[in-house]
C-alpha cells in the first residue's frame, strides 16, 4: 500500500508540475515584451531583419537586404494602388459594396477570424447598411483587420497587374510579384486534380507537396490567377463547397504555401514607409486617401493621438512568418520608419512575437531610450 501511495503521489506531483509549467508558458507567450523582439533579432540573425530610420538617418539595419516572406504586410502595396485609383477617380471610395461580393473570397477559419471580426466591427459602428459597406471601408478592413477576403476583392477591382506595377514604380527591385492570397491556399486542390490525385486520400495527398515544389514561379502564379477567376465567379459558393479546404488542408501543405509567399526586404518596406511619411513623394490627393486607410486603426485612442501626428502601417503573420512596416511622426515633428521581418519562426516563437510586436513598434517610434538601446545593441551604419 505504501508503494502505491508514493507512486500515486509522484504521478499527481508530475501532472501538477506539468500543468503549472504549461500555464506559465501560456501566460508568458501572451504577455507583450518589446525586449523579446530585440533579443530574438540579436540571437537569430538568419531568421530576422530590422531597419530603423529617423528624420532620414538610418539608425539600425540588420539583414536589411535579405529577401523574406511578407505575409499580410504586402497589403500596403494594395492600399497604395487603391489610394491612387481613388485620387484619379478610377474608383469611388463611397461606392457601396455588397458583403455577399466579398464573401466569394472568404474561406471560414483560414484568417484567424479576421473577416468575421471586421464585419462585426462595421455593423457595430453603423457602417454596414442594407448588406453593403463603402469601398473605403473594404480597404480599411484589409489593413485594420487584415481581411484576406477584402484584399482579394480589391485585387479583382483594382487589377492585379496594376497592383504589381508598384514594384517598379516604387523601386522595389527585390520584391516578388504579388499573388492572390485566398486563391493560393486552394492550389494544392487544383494540383491534385491536374495529376489525377484524390486530395482527400492520405496516400495521394502525400504526393502533392513534391508536385508543388516542382512548380515554377510562373506556373504557381498562373494557377493562383486561374483559381482567382473561379472564386470571382463563385456566386453561389459551389466551387468552395467542392474544394472542401478544411477536409484536406494540413501543416505540410500550409508550409508549402508559406514558402511561396511574396518576399521583399526591410530596406524596401522602410523606403515605402519613408515615401508615405515624407509628404513629398505621393500627390496630396493620394495621401488623403492612403493615410486614413493605414493610420485609422493605429490612431485609435487618445494616448496615441496625443503622442503622434501620424502613425500608420501594416503587419502580417502566419504560423511561420511575423512581419511589420510602420511609420510615425511625433508631436515634435520627428519622423520614424521601422520594418522588421521574421521568417521560419515556429510554435511559441510565433505567438510571443505576435503578442510583442506592437509594444516593440511603439517603443521604437516613441521612446528615445529604446532607440538608443537599439543603436547600442546593433550599431548604426
Amino acid at each position: 500500500m505504501d508503494l502505491i501511495y508514493w507512486v500515486l503521489t509522484a504521478v499527481v506531483l508530475v501532472v501538477l508540475l506539468a500543468i503549472i509549467g504549461l500555464w506559465r508558458l501560456l501566460s508568458w507567450q501572451q504577455k507583450p515584451d518589446a525586449n523579446y523582439v530585440e533579443t530574438f533579432i540579436r540571437k537569430h540573425p538568419a531568421r530576422s531583419s530590422l531597419l530603423v530610420t529617423i528624420n532620414g538617418e538610418t539608425l539600425v539595419e540588420e539583414q536589411a537586404d535579405e529577401p523574406r516572406h511578407l505575409a499580410s504586410t504586402v497589403k500596403i502595396i494594395v492600399a497604395i494602388e487603391y489610394a491612387e485609383q481613388a485620387a484619379n477617380g478610377d474608383v469611388d471610395p463611397s461606392e457601396r459594396i455588397a458583403i455577399a461580393d466579398l464573401a466569394r473570397f472568404h474561406i471560414p477559419q483560414t484568417d484567424g477570424g479576421a473577416h468575421p471580426s471586421w464585419l462585426t466591427d462595421v455593423e457595430a459602428n453603423d457602417r454596414l447598411q442594407e448588406g453593403a459597406v463603402s469601398l473605403e471601408d473594404v480597404a480599411k478592413g484589409m489593413i485594420s483587420h487584415s481581411s484576406n477576403a477584402n484584399t482579394e476583392y480589391l485585387l479583382m477591382r483594382l487589377g492585379i497587374e496594376q497592383v504589381n506595377r508598384h514594384r517598379e514604380r516604387l523601386g522595389l527591385s527585390n520584391h516578388d510579384r504579388i499573388v492572390p492570397f485566398v486563391s493560393s491556399m486552394i492550389i494544392p486542390y487544383e494540383v491534385a486534380k491536374a495529376n489525377d490525385l484524390k486530395i482527400f486520400d492520405k496516400e495521394d495527398a502525400k504526393r502533392i507537396p513534391a508536385l508543388m515544389d516542382a512548380m515554377s514561379s510562373e506556373a504557381y502564379e498562373q494557377q493562383a490567377l486561374t483559381i482567382h477567376e473561379k472564386l470571382k465567379n463563385d456566386q453561389d459558393g459551389s466551387y468552395k463547397d467542392n474544394v472542401k479546404l478544411h477536409a484536406w488542408h494540413n501543416q505540410k501543405l500550409d508550409q508549402i504555401v508559406s514558402k511561396r509567399d511574396t518576399r521583399s526586404t526591410v530596406r524596401e518596406y522602410a523606403s515605402i514607409m519613408q515615401k508615405i511619411n515624407s509628404d513629398g513623394y505621393f500627390a496630396k490627393e493620394v495621401q488623403d486617401h492612403l493615410q486614413p486607410v493605414l493610420e485609422g486603426w493605429l490612431l485609435n485612442n487618445s494616448k496615441k493621438r496625443s503622442a503622434f501626428t501620424r502613425l500608420g502601417g501594416k503587419g502580417g503573420s502566419t504560423s511561420y512568418i511575423v512581419t511589420f512596416a510602420l511609420y510615425a511622426e511625433d508631436k515634435q515633428g520627428n519622423r520614424t520608419e521601422v520594418a522588421a521581418f521574421f521568417n521560419d519562426v515556429l510554435g511559441y516563437e510565433t505567438i510571443k512575437l505576435e503578442n510583442s510586436i506592437l509594444a516593440f513598434q511603439l517603443d521604437v517610434v516613441g521612446n528615445d531610450a529604446r532607440r538608443a538601446e537599439l543603436v547600442r545593441q546593433f550599431g548604426g551604419e
